[in-house]
């Protein structure tokens, strides 16, 4: 519980958390997954390859000794490799002016203007050397290494140009660049990069993935799997059952539809309590309540009496929940007369209680409320008549009402009866089953065990030993469990 509360509390996040998110909403996370691919693989496929080429030129000082033929000193030489590290700075800005990008046009009979042709320009200088490199992108691999060749000589007359003074003296840049590698015609285009777009669309899918189907369970108020229950309450799950229009009947499905898949998962429920049930004094009432309404406890209640029942046990059905009473209703019987005139002595035990399917079974409706159910359900009358029918009955089930509504259920299963508490998957709040938790921590009762409901009905294997049918189909016939036949034929 106290994991849970971490992880609710944003205290912290653990790898487990992320792997239980993932794997409640892994349909959300496949789902971003093949979004981003999508994205990735339509930005990637649906670009113009562009093609790179790169010409070189080298940067060289010349001073006015060497113009002159005599010999530099290092005091000269520094400065002038000081000199053109400052130069080489304006190169990148300089390639992508009219008067270097004007003359590659004019040479190449481009058809395009200095401002689109600067746009797939660049020139850079690799750290700690005097080299410029010039890149061009374009779709053509021979007009790439084209326009990178032309580049590199037009930057080469803008740097390095002989003009005469007015008087008529010759004046030579300091700067002296040379070609030293020209740009050929790359032969695999440098974008879009496949492999690498790919790769990289992938981690991206699966961290996102990850991240909104953490984001998806964190914002998700109600339980959807039996973990998100079990984390909160400490309680084995005892069974399960299954969301199918077969509950919602007037009539138990082990009455209704005895063959049907819904009738094993209350027969197993059945089995399972049995066996968690401690050998104590009043173990035998089994108080069935649930965090909220509309969980399906009342459709549990009276269906798992029916399993006892159908076991020939001794059973007696008590309904409890006299501020909404619902056993009279699921079970089809009448319910003016019940447990409210009991335990006030208005009818006796012969009169409240009724005989249900089999001798038996037997039933005690709510009655009609007629005081408070809070003192009710808590007087020394009501303690009096649990006690009694713990001893003249081989189990009792009580349906009460749900916690958030009122503690009835805490009550009786603090005097000694066992607690199964019923979480309606899809349905139970995440916030009120932390509440119900909280509460039954607080008054020391362990559960003995869950009853999960509204689950998703698992599919027939084709392979199984066997396979269920409704009591009777379309038709009126009557189907019944039968051992699958053998799939191997015999050759004549």
């Amino acid at each position: 519980m106290d994991e849970a509360e971490q992880v609710q509390d944003g205290n912290g996040v653990t790898i487990l958390d992320l792997f239980n998110a993932v794997r409640k909403h892994v349909i959300t996370a496949v789902v971003t997954l093949v979004i981003v691919m999508v994205a990735i693989c339509a930005y990637t496929f649906t670009r113009t390859p562009q093609y790179t080429a790169t010409s070189e030129l080298l940067a060289t000082y010349r001073s006015s000794a060497a113009a002159s033929g005599a010999s530099s000193n290092a005091s000269e030489l520094s400065s002038g490799a000081n000199y053109i590290n400052s130069q080489i700075q304006t190169y990148p800005q300089l390639v992508k002016t009219e008067s270097v990008l004007q003359p590659v046009i004019d040479d190449l009979g481009l058809d395009t203007t200095v401002k689109e042709l600067a746009e797939g320009v660049t020139a850079s200088n690799p750290d700690g050397t005097m080299l410029v490199d010039i890149s061009v992108n374009d779709p053509d691999p021979k007009q790439a290494s084209s326009i990178a060749n032309s580049v590199a000589e037009n930057l080469r007359k803008q740097v390095t140009p002989t003009i005469y003074s007015d008087e008529g003296d010759k004046i030579i840049s300091p700067v002296n660049l040379t070609v030293v590698q020209q740009a050929y015609a790359p032969a695999s285009p440098s974008s879009p990069n496949v492999k690498l777009n790919l790769a990289a669309g992938l981690a991206v899918g699966v961290i996102l993935g990850i991240v909104v189907a953490f984001i998806k369970d964190l914002l998700d108020t109600r339980v959807r799997r039996d973990s998100d229950v079990t984390a909160v309450i400490d309680a084995p799950v005892l069974g399960s059952l299954s969301r199918n229009e077969a509950y919602a009947g007037t009539s138990p499905v082990i009455i209704s539809r005895p063959a049907s898949r819904e009738a094993e998962e209350i027969r197993r429920l059945r089995t399972n309590v049995m066996f968690v049930l401690p050998d104590e004094p009043l173990s035998n009432v089994i108080v069935v309540t649930s965090t909220g309404p509309s969980e399906g406890k009342t459709t549990l209640s009276v269906n798992l009496a029916t399993a006892f029942a159908e076991n020939g046990s001794k059973v007696l059905l008590i309904d409890a929940d006299v501020r909404n009473p619902s056993v009279s209703k699921a079970l089809g019987i009448e319910g003016a007369v019940g447990l409210t005139h009991l335990i006030t002595n208005r009818v006796s035990s012969h009169d409240a209680i009724q005989r249900y399917w089999k001798p038996n079974f037997h039933v005690l409706p709510a009655g009609k409320q007629t005081m408070n159910p809070s003192i009710l359900l808590n007087s020394r009358a009501m303690k009096a008549l649990v006690e009694q029918v713990s001893g003249a009955y081989d189990y009792v089930i009580i349906d009460t009402a749900p916690m958030q509504v009122a503690n009835d259920a805490a009550v009786f299963a603090k005097e000694g009866p066992e607690l199964l508490l019923v979480a309606g998957l899809g349905v139970t709040e995440k916030k009120l089953l932390r509440q119900t938790g909280h509460e039954l921590s607080t008054l020391s009762i362990d559960p003995v065990g869950l009853a999960m409901n509204y689950g998703e009905t698992e599919k027939p294997q084709k392979g199984g030993y066997y396979y269920y049918g409704d009591e009777s189909d379309d038709n009126g016939k009557k189907r019944q469990i039968q051992h699958k036949k053998s799939e191997k034929t015999k050759k004549d």
